[in-house]
């Protein structure tokens, strides 16, 4: 019931990671032609990502007031090259069914096909897709064309989508903007789209607005509320909607590390261990089970951000606690991470205590190991 804003970015991890959560809480929800009503949803996911492959099932189970029921499942997959200069190809697909009381039986098979454009901190990518959607026996072909950017600056992530679809004899254009920030442990998405050039489809203002707060290390309140517009290619009627509600991640697990000791990732340092201006180095220490303390030492710096694969390369901003030390809390599972430190908004660089290895962007990145 709980639709988030979804932004691209090219950060590449080192090691596969698979997560698994669920969301159970309570809403009111409007559809368009229906009664609003009261309901409780039940949300179960998986993902497995590694660098160049993105797996994900989700299912949704929603009881309303009137004892009818949603049964929806969702399965995807994508795959994308490895750079080619700043060009990046991806190829995904989704099938889905989406169940309610008697009423016929939504479900989709839909294809992808992306080029991406990208650079550290922003992108484009234009695709298309088609595959068939079924409404009870019968199928049509959908064709969607799509157009996009992003950029991401300071914890904050931007983008947007023009999208024209094709359905039957329904057709639309979606413009929509998304926007993305969190600061390690409070984390807010929304969106703002307007549905035009529309036959059949609707046409108006619409957006969303989810707020996701950790309470512990494996437990989140979530807010959310919004209104979305009709999906008729996946079977989605327009609604409005707040909901309330946890999410519990099940687990998240990172493939295994190099088998090496962690003095093999400290970076080699050549006279005087003493930082000078323009210079940094990082030290990790545990406040949790899964938070992490990152204390940048940067003598002389009047500002601090961090950046890495595990802030899908967000630039998040430290907080000073001393004249030349720097601090920020972050949930980081166990494993290897890419890492950079921008001082004063100048350059990205490597920081001391870190192995620096080349990136496909053709600049360097330290590698930073969580025990």
């Amino acid at each position: 019931m709980t639709a988030t804003a979804c932004i691209i970015a090219s950060g590449n991890t080192l090691t596969a990671q698979t997560t698994g959560t669920v969301d159970a809480g309570a809403s009111w929800v409007d559809y368009e032609g229906f009664l609003g009503s009261g309901a409780l949803y039940v949300t179960p996911t998986l993902r497995y990502n590694t660098t160049d492959v993105s797996l994900g099932a989700s299912g949704s189970y929603v009881l309303f007031e009137s004892s009818n029921r949603i049964l929806q499942g969702l399965a995807a997959g994508a795959w994308r090259t490895r750079l080619t200069g700043r060009l990046r190809a991806e190829l995904s697909a989704s099938a889905g069914i989406n169940v309610y009381a008697n009423y016929p039986g939504y479900g989709h098979l839909l294809g992808r096909a992306r080029l991406h454009y990208g650079r550290a901190t922003s992108g484009m990518w234009a695709g298309a897709a088609s595959g068939q959607s079924y409404i009870g026996s019968a199928s049509t072909t959908p064709l969607q064309l799509e157009l996009g950017g992003w950029t991401v600056y300071r914890g904050l992530a931007l983008n947007a989508t023009v999208m024209r679809s094709w359905f039957a004899d329904t057709a639309y254009v979606d413009l929509l903007g998304a926007a993305l920030w969190h600061n390690g442990s409070l984390r807010i998405d929304g969106s703002l789209g307007l549905r035009t050039w529309s036959e059949g489809g609707g046409q108006g203002i619409y957006g969303e607005l989810h707020i996701l707060l950790p309470v512990h290390d494996l437990i989140a309140a979530q807010v959310a509320g919004g209104r979305y517009p009709s999906d008729p290619i996946r079977g989605v009627i327009a609604a409005n909607y707040v909901s309330i509600g946890v999410r519990i991640e099940a687990f998240n697990t990172r493939g295994a590390t190099p088998s090496v000791e962690p003095s093999m990732y400290s970076r080699e340092t050549e006279g005087s261990e003493a930082l000078a201006p323009g210079e940094a180095s990082l030290t990790v220490r545990s406040s949790s089970r899964l938070n992490r303390i990152i204390c940048v030492a940067a003598p002389g710096a009047e500002s601090v951000e961090l950046s890495g694969d595990f802030t899908d390369w967000r630039a998040l901003p430290l907080s000073r606690t001393s004249p030349e030390c720097w601090e920020i809390t972050v949930p980081i599972p166990s494993g290897a991470y890419r890492v950079n430190v921008r001082l004063d908004g100048g350059r990205w660089v490597v920081p001391r205590g870190l192995r620096i290895e080349d990136d496909e962007f053709g600049g360097r990145v330290g590698i930073l190991v969580i025990p």
